[in-house]
């Protein structure tokens, strides 16, 4: 299948917690994105959903993103049930600190989105604008669409009136007025409590009870936030392993089982103390399954009701009839407490409906209620209502509304048979239950499903209609199951869906917890997608060998350079607006234009240049003037000293080091100045080497390390040449980042101590973790006290280059590592003109000259490949570069060490 060229490899409808988290995972895998939400600010349903006393009902150490440690980190929740505007908060640090706001269009209502034959997705927002992609995410949610008030009268109504879940920006004033409410789901429980004290009169229209179990919430400390950032790891799991995803554990223990009524009774009044969802989960486990255990759980409930609420009549309006856990219970806070006041009346509309006239309210029986202000708290469409109004056409011409109206088939929530590349985001299907949990399982396994299809070239991806129906009726089938399916279609739960007439109710959720679900998408990465058709890229097969895209394993872990490739590395560059591409063909124009004006000058002064290591450089820069590619940088270079010097302040420490190396050129071939005393000034070479030169390469061997720790945690791990710990910050930032042990070992070694000062200081986060050592890489690491074949991973970073004998260094270090140990080697892989001018200066650039490295100590990875297989390892088993050509110039080389033969009779050990 032929592909078109899309404008962004993937488009993120929605910027909600569902959003925000497709945003990262899509930036890790080195896709273009761009998203879309209606709103003109980040949150999703919580930027319209800020009506007063409006907080989650999951609690803060599980309602959160989770997919880096420093989330949790850096952020500080003030309270157990977090408020609207402290998730507002959150959200925004979250794309602020991961710079993904720039991803983002505000205020672009999508309006349809086609895909082609072509395996494009377009779609189109509201002002007609159309933009294409190949990957189409969803992320809309599952509470997004506002229920909007269709009762008869509305705009008779003189007074003022609201609707909660699109509440208006400007403070509304509530102060001594007569108001109404409608409804009383989760928004009208919160709202209730809040207004009452501020409300002259307050009436509650009421047309079934909720089972509103007491939150319990509170301010949460110093104390307690260091505890809940201490155990959050745990606390994750535990809620993974929930069956609604929170972080409950169950109690082992049926109703049935316990049977004496008072210890039944202790039980639930422990549950009622600790609030909501302890409540729910943590006291017996046969209560949604056992209807006889259900109605002792919804009779204490009433009791709890009836002994709150002072005036009998309005309690026992309160108390639900109805079987618990058929509609999702609120969790309330003081909500019961707030019918003792005397100003607030609750209308039972169980069998009333209402209209609107000039002055209130009247009712079907014939009273009216005068009021100021109603407030209509009718929450959502839950599940397919965000995506019903849309125009989602799939690869059959087919409208995703008019496939879901015949049936609501999806395989895990995710995919949709006829929709190619669709992922939806926390939609219909997905467990009920605490969504964040659930989003970090389906956005982990979404990427992974595309990573596989780059990885492999597939252009597109379709699950079959087999793999849709049975997952479908295995959702239908556990939701029939359970008792409580027909008393949630009697009382009009928003687990089901009941918008169609004549169709039978569909129930919107997975009731069959959180790890069934997983199992089957971790069924489908483990069997290679076995329900899924993958559409092969046109011309791929042509090109299956192409190493970038096929998985090889390296130290037990399978791995492409394309993994490594596709980091997000925080650069220099794009603080001033340039690509990393940009940035490194301006510096090479800068340096080009030094480097002539000092050969010039040289020339034609006929200034004497020294005959040591010196005249070995002054070759090189002589040879790169008079080379095309030279004269094509000088030319495309500033001709005057004022523009260059406006030109690297643009460049960040590249250009800090340009503009002092550049004009002492002349004086360093000449002998005249000391080039250690320019390059070691304020610095400059530690910041060099934390620079965008070389800070991917850095990255991905760090990133490698976090994937090999990962899997082990008793890994040896020795650093040659470590100097002043760049690259040594840069590992651990990626597999430690709260200080926390990765490995058995990580041993610090530099050819003296002098550097060691320094990296302890980088480092100090981490000083119980290191070990510091003296290794000179060129002689026998055994003499020196370090054991032979000892160890899992070997990191040289742009040392090797620098050493006398490519052989004899990598002959130590094969000798460090064991049979079957990996060696990551940081590599410049060509001269560049910025290299050339910054170190040729430096006797220690030339120290190959005698190995025949004569213009530069630098190697190719076809060069290192030959090298590392001299000296008995595989070669070069991956290279992962800094850039695509023509401007790549360093890389990561992966190379495992094969076991050597023992000596025999005198004959040289071989390696296999």
């Amino acid at each position: 299948m032929s592909k078109q060229v899309a404008e962004y490899d993937a488009i993120v409808l929605g910027a909600g917690f569902s959003g925000i988290r497709c945003l990262w995972e899509l930036d890790q895998l080195g896709l273009t994105v761009r998203c879309f939400d209606a709103a003109p600010d980040v949150g999703g349903t919580w930027y319209w959903n800020r009506y007063p006393g409006s907080r989650t009902d999951g609690e803060a150490w599980v309602y959160l993103l989770n997919f880096a440690p420093e989330l949790m980190e850096e952020w500080d929740f003030h309270q157990r049930y977090p408020s609207r505007d402290e998730i507002q908060q959150y959200l925004g640090r979250v794309v602020d600190r991961y710079d993904l706001r720039k991803h983002i269009e505000f205020s672009a209502r999508v309006v349809a989105a086609r895909y082609s034959k072509e395996s494009t997705w377009t779609i189109t927002t509201a002002d007609g604008l159309s933009t294409t992609c190949r990957y189409f995410l969803p992320a809309t949610g599952i509470l997004s669409i506002p229920k909007e008030p269709t009762f008869a009268g509305l705009k008779s109504y003189a007074g003022e009136w609201y609707q909660a879940s699109n509440w208006p920006a400007h403070k509304v004033d509530f102060h001594g007025k007569r108001i109404a409410i409608v409804g009383t789901g989760s928004t009208g429980v919160h709202l209730i409590p809040k207004l009452a004290p501020a409300a002259k009169e307050l009436t509650v229209f009421q047309r079934s009870p909720n089972y509103v179990l007491p939150g319990r919430n509170h301010a949460i400390d110093d104390y307690q936030a260091a505890d809940i950032k201490r155990n959050h790891v745990a606390t994750w799991e535990l809620a993974a392993m929930n069956l609604a995803g929170h972080a409950c554990t169950a109690s082992g223990r049926t109703v049935k089982d316990v049977a004496d009524p008072v210890k039944i009774r202790q039980i639930f009044d422990r549950g009622w103390e600790r609030g909501c969802f302890n409540f729910q989960m943590e006291t017996f486990d046969d209560v949604f399954m056992d209807p006889e255990s259900n109605e002792q759980a919804a009779e204490f409930i009433r009791q709890k009701i009836r002994a709150i609420v002072q005036d009998a009549e309005k309690a026992e309006l309160l108390c639900p009839k109805y079987p618990f856990g058929s509609k999702r219970p609120p969790s309330g806070h003081l909500y019961y407490e707030t019918f003792n006041r005397p100003n607030v009346k609750l209308i039972d509309m169980s069998k009333d409906d209402i209209e609107l006239y000039e002055k209130g309210i009247r009712t079907s029986s014939g009273d009216k209620y005068e009021v100021d202000m109603i407030i209509f708290a009718l929450g959502f469409h839950s599940g397919i209502g965000a995506l019903n109004e849309i125009e989602v056409r799939g690869s059959q011409d087919k409208s995703l509304k008019e496939y879901w109206t015949e049936r609501l088939g999806t395989f895990a929530g995710i995919l949709v048979a006829g929709f190619p590349n669709m992922f939806i985001v926390c939609g219909p299907h997905m467990p009920a239950g605490n969504q964040p949990t659930m989003l970090e399982i389906a956005v982990d396994w979404i990427g992974k499903t595309i990573r596989h299809m780059e990885n492999n070239k597939f252009v597109q991806v379709k699950v079959s209609e087999q793999a849709v129906d049975t997952w479908s009726t295995h959702a239908d089938e556990i939701w029939k199951s359970a008792f409580i399916s027909g008393p949630a279609v009697e009382n009009r739960s928003w687990f089901v869906d009941r918008s169609m007439p004549g169709k039978l109710p569909k129930i919107m959720f997975y009731f069959g917890g959180v790890q069934n679900w997983k199992s089957w998408l971790e069924n489908e990465i483990s069997t290679a997608w076995a329900s899924m058709d993958f559409t092969l890229l046109a011309g791929a097969d042509e090109v299956e060998q192409d190493p970038s895209r096929q998985e090889i394993l390296i130290g037990g872990v399978p791995i492409t350079p394309e993994i490594l490739e596709s980091a997000v590395v925080p650069l220099q560059s794009d603080e001033v607006g340039m690509s990393p591409a940009e940035k490194f063909n301006v510096s090479s124009a800068a340096c080009a234009r030094y480097i002539y004006w000092a050969v010039k000058e040289i020339q034609d002064s006929g200034l004497t240049v020294r005959k040591d290591h010196r005249g070995h450089w002054w070759k090189v820069l002589q040879h790169f003037v008079e080379s095309g590619s030279g004269r094509a940088l000088i030319q495309q270079s500033p001709d005057s000293r004022d523009k260059l010097d406006q030109l690297t302040s643009k460049l960040g420490v590249e250009g800090e080091a340009i503009a002092r190396i550049g004009p002492e050129l002349v004086r360093m071939l000449t002998g005249q100045t000391n080039p250690f005393f320019h390059i070691l000034k304020d610095d400059l070479l530690f910041r060099m080497y934390l620079s965008d030169e070389g800070a991917r390469p850095n990255r991905y061997i760090a990133d490698y390390t976090k994937m090999m720790t990962s899997q082990r945690e008793d890994l040896r791990i020795l650093e040659v040449g470590a100097g002043t710990g760049g690259t040594t910050f840069q590992v651990f930032q990626a597999c430690s980042p709260k200080g926390e042990r990765f490995c058995l070992e990580y041993m610090y070694t530099d050819i003296s101590n002098g550097f060691f000062k320094t990296g302890e200081s980088t480092l100090q986060k981490w000083e119980g973790l290191l070990t510091f050592k003296t290794l000179n890489v060129e002689n026998n690491a055994g003499t020196q006290g370090f054991e032979e074949h000892s160890y899992d991973l070997v990191i040289a970073a742009n040392v090797v280059h620098a050493t006398t004998s490519l052989t004899q260094s990598l002959g130590t270090i094969h000798k460090l590592l064991k049979p079957g140990g990996v060696l990551g080697l940081v590599e410049l892989t060509r001269l560049t003109p910025y290299f050339n001018m910054a170190f040729g200066s430096l006797s220690g650039w030339w120290l190959g000259v005698d190995e025949g490295r004569t213009e530069s100590p630098l190697q190719s990875a076809e060069q290192w490949s030959e090298q590392l297989q001299k000296a008995g390892f595989s070669g070069v088993d991956l290279a992962a570069y800094d850039l695509p050509e023509p401007e790549r110039h360093s890389a990561l080389l992966l190379s495992t060490a094969l076991a050597a033969v023992p000596e025999t009779n005198g004959v040289a050990p071989q390696v296999t």
